[in-house]
């Protein structure tokens, strides 16, 4: 079993426990979830034993005690800033007539 963290996914949760996202039909089935299901913080999931599982992979995050959330608090932060001086990326001159035939 494990508990589900804010902003964690299915697919976060395979990767973290099973270590191959090609087990992640084998998880929602042990829990009678949709893998698009949006899991509950605290909620408990079962971890089944899966032939598609990579063990390396979940005993690297298991050893560094890192928890997979691609949710909630990971977004890019964005700007909306734009180009101070339009001259910089666009010449004008291009566009005198001595350039067009």
């Amino acid at each position: 079993m494990t508990q589900v963290s804010d902003g964690q996914s299915l697919l976060d949760i395979c990767l973290q426990e099973l270590g191959d996202l090609s087990a992640a039909y084998d998880l929602a089935d042990a829990n009678g979830l949709a893998i698009t299901d949006v899991l509950t913080p605290g909620q408990q999931l079962i971890i089944p034993s899966s032939l598609l599982g990579r063990s390396d992979v979940a005993a690297y995050f298991t050893a560094r005690a890192q928890r997979i959330n691609t949710g909630k608090g990971t977004e890019l932060e964005t700007t909306t800033e734009q180009p101070t001086s339009q001259a910089k990326y666009f010449n004008n001159s291009y566009f005198k007539n001595t350039y067009f035939a």
